[in-house]
């Protein structure tokens, strides 16, 4: 899933930092203003009362689980978070799902079994081949169009490229697609989740 926007980078003296255990609550408040509109999100979350504290909670507890990769990322005032994951280490093994089954339940309450089957059938379509997974990245829109996306992008990509990696995401709008391609990520397919949005996985080849 990822926002991000387009723009001539006017945050050249921001910083860009791994993100620790004290991150979680303003990561989780980035992420949930910046994914306010994302189609994958109110369709999971069709109802507004109460959805920004939701897409808090979802990316908070996204961070936990690949805070220990040590792959997740923020900007110095939390302009903008990534959360990536390392080759091999993409898959959400079933027994995660079990044991945050608590919390997927007050997050989405009779929906998170349809859920889970969304996020299985991506999964299903996930690129098989070695690579850095983008699963998040999002900058708060108050902050967008100041170049804080690209910036936390291309910080992640010089390093995914000095190791000649590929690298791997899944737009959750059309309107990303050309922003992505301008980071080298091309088009691989399309995801339609049973009514709802379409999803759009793109690679990108190893430098």
């Amino acid at each position: 899933m990822s926002v991000i926007e387009n723009s001539a980078s006017r945050a050249a003296s921001a910083s860009v930092r791994v993100a620790k255990a004290d991150d979680s609550e303003a990561l989780g408040e980035t992420l949930a203003r910046a994914f306010h509109d994302d189609p994958v999100m109110l369709h999971f979350l069709p109802k507004p009362e109460g959805r920004h504290a939701k897409l808090a909670r979802i990316f908070k507890l996204l961070f936990k689980l690949g805070r220990p990769y040590g792959a997740c990322y923020v900007t110095g005032n939390y302009e903008a978070a990534t959360l990536w994951r390392p080759p091999e280490q993409w898959h959400v093994p079933f027994w995660q799902y079990i044991v945050n089954g608590p919390e997927l339940l007050g997050i989405f309450g009779t929906n998170a079994l349809n859920v889970m089957n969304t996020m299985d059938m991506v999964e299903k379509n996930h690129a098989k081949k070695p690579h850095w997974y983008l699963q998040v990245i999002g900058t708060d829109p108050a902050k967008q169009g100041k170049g804080f996306a690209s910036l936390i992008m291309r910080d992640r990509l010089a390093a995914i490229d000095a190791a000649h990696m590929p690298a791997y995401l899944e737009s959750s709008k059309d309107s990303n697609i050309p922003i992505y391609r301008n980071f080298g990520f091309e088009v691989t397919g399309e995801i339609k989740i049973p009514d709802g949005p379409t999803i759009w996985p793109m690679w990108r080849e190893a430098r």
